[in-house]
């Protein structure tokens, strides 16, 4: 019952509000009224910023994770594009695809004695010339992070700014990099490669053909990025000094 009074009352204020020049010229003036007299808030208190780490003010946190992101961009492109940096390297070496992957390791005698043309060297160092375009779409990335963004990132987990950069730059990584990827392995016959053996081998090879060949190098090269650059997030935020920038250590010693 008082429920219903109390509706009723809220009601009648709507209809006053309504009748009444000036008591509310619009809808939303209405609802708040409603919401005044049911006790309820129209809409939710914005969530407050995240704070920055004590001694640390939120310009000085923001220049200092920028700064440390754009190192370890750097160490990342430059390690993972240098001839090799895929090939030789067994936490990102890029293995033949589809069934071909389970033949990886009799793949690489094979290549090595000259019989599949250097079919997985050939993936590798496609891999390897296409990295060199995540570096400007890094540094973009970095430019335009707010201070928002920057601060839930200092003070987030271990992998913070990788999450980050995946979720907000990882498509556009893999477009960027794909026309250098196919050009590559076109240069290097690869395409070739797999299509001579896949039809010469085809119960081995199953559908995998040279078709898929590009996506499935740039979705690997990608993840090579981003598996780096999370390493390269856990080693400056284990040891900032390390780094040689008093910034950083400023910022990342004080969590």
């Amino acid at each position: 019952m008082a429920m219903n009074t109390r509706f009723l009352l809220a009601a009648g204020g709507l209809a006053a509000c309504v009748a009444v020049p000036g008591a509310a010229q619009t809808a939303q003036d209405a609802g708040a009224l409603l919401g005044q007299l049911l006790g309820s808030p129209t809409s939710a208190a914005p969530s407050p910023t995240t704070p920055p780490p004590p001694g640390v003010t939120s310009g000085e946190a923001s220049s200092g994770l920028k700064l440390a992101l754009g190192k370890a961009a750097e160490r990342v492109v430059g390690q993972l594009g240098q001839p090799g940096g895929f090939a030789n390297d067994p936490k990102v070496r890029i293995g033949l695809p589809g069934a071909l992957g389970k033949l990886d390791g009799l793949f690489s005698m094979l290549d090595k004695a000259g019989v599949t043309d250097g079919l997985s060297g050939k993936l590798n160092a496609a891999a390897e010339g296409a990295v060199g375009k995540a570096l400007p779409l890094l540094k973009t990335a970095i430019t335009r992070m707010t201070v928002t963004d920057a601060l839930g990132i200092v003070t987030g987990g271990d992998t913070s700014a990788t999450d980050y950069f995946r979720r907000t730059m990882g498509p556009s990584l893999q477009t960027e990099m794909r026309p250098v990827v196919a050009h590559s392995l076109s240069n290097v016959k690869a395409f070739k490669a797999l299509d001579d053996f896949s039809a010469k081998n085809s119960l081995v090879a199953g559908q995998f053909g040279a078709k898929d060949l590009t996506g499935y190098v740039t979705q690997k090269a990608s993840d090579g990025v981003f598996l780096y650059l999370g390493e390269q997030e856990r080693a400056i935020r284990s040891n900032p000094l390390g780094t040689g920038s008093s910034l950083i250590a400023k910022i990342f010693g004080r969590k």
